[in-house]
């Protein structure tokens, strides 16, 4: 499963035009490039797997009762296991790689803040890198997994990752793609006319994952949190910034969608069709489709917990500029660059958003 999330850039405290509305001052900018654009997969839907030979039933005979290993023993033979699985399927090295990657998209946006100064921009990457953790993934995942511990569908989850053939696609998956490398994939017929067979194959397998639904569920809840972390506990704020949240959504999750596929097809561009066709075959086995429930599962819990802890020491810093940024790099009172804050002083919740708008 490769996580291709949006990578997270919040805004330094004041906003420019161009910028998605902030009614607290900062939210999470989807940088999934509508650019990328693979519209066959829109057009194509995903071919069913191939039907499976009826197996004939034998008789077997009852194994003689194992005996019980000890509580100590098992737990540890437990957390092997976990750990095996992470490891075969490629989500431990993912986990251990995410959090830079969501301080590198920080990053990112920061640079574009022209009224920043270098001391805020610093602290507000320190703010995130120090609340999404690679612990804090792996810990949440493998809490998880141990709290629904189920011996014989890890073994076999095990067992079928642990094939040549999946070892492979699973060492494309973990490989992290350039920009530029992307961006020239994006451009090639393999991604703007990918045959139906092939769109259909990207497709099962990101259904059978729920990579794309995490991509936008990730960010979505990342807004979310992070905005309600900064503006603090207001029934009426929250408000104003669900409904502002919200209204982007439709608009962004086709964006985000095709960003996702686009960088399945990439990870999986040298492999051919057949191989494609079994490793998805291996997604959407039911235990495969246990696992990454519960993956899904824990990657959105451990993002909200994160963008909430992470809005909280945000906000701190607007709220404190002597710590965290110069007198410079407050926000400057013009349409153009003005904090978006100061709409939280309308009376309604309407009044909020039109003011709002103006800083788009």
């Amino acid at each position: 499963m490769a996580l291709t999330l949006p990578k997270l850039a919040v805004p330094g405290l004041a906003l420019g035009k161009k910028q998605l509305p902030a009614i607290v001052g900062g939210v999470l900018v989807l940088a999934a490039a509508g650019w990328f654009g693979w519209q066959y997969f829109a057009e194509q839907a995903p071919p069913p797997p191939a039907p499976k030979k009826p197996q004939a039933v034998t008789a077997t005979k009852a194994p003689a009762p194992a005996k019980a290993a000890a509580p100590a023993d098992t737990g540890q033979a437990r957390d092997k296991l976990i750990e095996e699985v992470l490891v075969a399927t490629g989500l431990k090295q993912q986990l251990n790689q995410l959090p830079a990657r969501l301080v590198a998209g920080v990053r990112q946006s920061d640079r574009q803040q022209t009224q920043a100064s270098a001391a805020t921009v610093k602290a507000i990457e320190d703010a995130v890198a120090k609340s999404f953790t690679a612990d804090g993934f792996k810990g949440q995942v493998s809490a998880d997994l141990i709290d629904n511990f189920d011996q014989k569908r890890m073994q076999v989850l095990l067992k079928d990752f642990s094939t040549p053939a999946a070892k492979s696609m699973t060492e494309r998956e973990r490989a992290s793609p350039s920009p530029e490398a992307l961006a020239q994939f994006a451009r090639s017929p393999a991604a703007t006319k990918p045959s139906p067979q092939r769109a259909g194959l990207i497709k099962r397998i990101d259904a059978a994952t729920r990579a794309s639904e995490l991509a936008v569920e990730t960010a979505f809840v990342s807004m979310k949190e992070l905005s309600l972390g900064i503006a603090g506990a207001n029934a009426r704020k929250a408000a104003a910034i669900e409904k502002s949240i919200e209204n982007q959504r439709a608009a962004a999750t086709k964006k985000i969608r095709d960003a996702t596929l686009l960088n399945l097809a990439f990870s999986f561009r040298d492999a051919s069709d057949a191989d494609l066709g079994k490793y998805a075959a291996i997604y959407e086995a039911e235990n495969s489709k246990w696992f990454y429930g519960l993956v899904y599962a824990s990657l959105l819990k451990e993002v909200k917990r994160a963008s909430t802890e992470a809005g909280a020491r945000i906000g701190e810093l607007a709220s404190k500029p002597g710590k965290g940024a110069s007198p410079a790099a407050k926000p400057v009172r013009s349409k153009a660059g003005a904090d978006a804050r100061s709409c939280l002083g309308q009376a309604t919740d309407a009044a909020i958003i039109k003011c709002a708008e103006q800083y788009r």
